[in-house]
């Protein structure tokens, strides 16, 4: 694309995603609810600012999830915003980048139903907190949760392309009792789609893009791996049939060894000393359990996408570019606004807190 039509085509967003990017919360304000005495008192700093719904929900209704909630309405008005600024192969990308919130919503509403059929749990103090909201495509939420078979979910689902990924991985569901067969399809098929509408960009927007894509990929698997192996006792074979494919760094023989190691976070220190040295201040802490290591990761990955934003902040502003970077930013945003509401809501100590965000 010729500069001048590059220009034409992002001057527009760069200008108002710059100007939104420039009111994203500062560390001084997340510093101030840490410092917070109460849940309370950290939810009235966010009384001046945008996030002043929480606030107000949470005083109506002393239920935090319910603030939880529209935190997450906010994250995804933000990509469908967006989705109005852009056009073309720009738009249609955004919107693959949407659908993830689509289908984490249709992962939660299966997550009860598991429950509510499968183990026989009562969901109903549940159901409240779920998103029902159209995104792209209707899913019917309230159907979902309420019928008795995976049979008559795939039904529900018949105008979405979520029927046949359920349908064609269901046949286990009885004999194993857990749904990550659909979860991980789910996830598979978000970033296939992802992909897809990435190659129809062009070369520099593609090139952008297929390194974000390419980092989460790493992270993801990494993620799912310890999954496969510590809480669903996989052999390496199916864990290794079940990773997304297009990552960027690992390949199967990282992979393999990141499955067999006693400890992945060793073999991952490597990786970011090579590739990310200014993240090694991460591995400080040693002798995680499960559980801390699935957090460890989840915040290794956060902050590899900031640094990969940084990047592209100084880099050619006219892109592709500054519509993933001020989607990573808000992304870490509302992700600190809540981790620190939980935290004070547990009664989490300062010093913990200031680790996990």
């Amino acid at each position: 694309m010729l500069g001048q039509e590059r220009l034409k085509k992002y001057a527009f967003i760069n200008a108002k995603l710059r100007a939104r990017i420039s009111k994203i919360l500062g560390e001084e304000c997340f510093d101030q609810m840490i410092k917070a005495r109460s849940l309370h008192e950290a939810m009235k700093i966010l009384h001046s600012t945008s996030f002043q719904v929480l606030e107000e929900v949470y005083t109506a209704t002393g239920d935090l999830k319910l603030a939880e909630l529209e935190l997450y309405k906010k994250e995804v008005e933000t990509y469908k915003d967006i989705e109005k600024f852009v056009s073309g192969s720009a738009r249609e990308f955004v919107i693959g980048l949407t659908r993830k919130y689509e289908i984490e919503n249709l992962k939660a509403a299966l997550r009860l139903w598991f429950d509510r059929v499968i183990r026989k749990r009562s969901i109903e103090p549940y159901t409240g907190y779920l998103y029902r909201e159209k995104i792209h495509y209707d899913l019917n939420i309230d159907q979902i949760i309420n019928v008795d078979s995976i049979d008559a979910i795939v039904e529900i689902l018949a105008r979405t392309p979520y029927a046949t990924i359920v349908k064609d991985n269901s046949s286990h569901l009885d004999s194993t009792r857990v749904l990550f067969n659909i979860e991980v399809a789910l996830d598979r098929y978000f970033y296939g789609q992802l992909y897809e509408k990435a190659k129809k960009l062009d070369s520099m927007d593609f090139a952008i893009v297929k390194r974000m894509i390419g980092v989460e990929v790493d992270m993801e698997n990494i993620s799912w791996l310890t999954r496969f192996r510590d809480f669903y006792k996989m052999t390496m074979e199916e864990a290794l049939a079940n990773i997304i494919p297009r990552g960027n760094f690992f390949d199967k023989k990282t992979l393999e060894q990141v499955f067999s190691s006693e400890d992945p976070t060793e073999i991952l220190k490597d990786f970011i000393n090579k590739k990310y040295v200014s993240l090694s201040y991460m591995f400080a802490a040693q002798g995680f359990g499960s559980e801390s290591k699935l957090v460890f990761l989840n915040r290794l990955l956060d902050q590899i996408i900031l640094y990969e934003v940084r990047k592209m902040k100084g880099g050619y502003p006219f892109s592709i570019g500054i519509v993933m970077a001020y989607f990573a930013l808000k992304k870490n945003e509302l992700q600190k606004i809540m981790t620190i509401l939980n935290a004070k809501y547990y009664n989490i100590e300062e010093e913990r807190m200031k680790s996990v965000i």
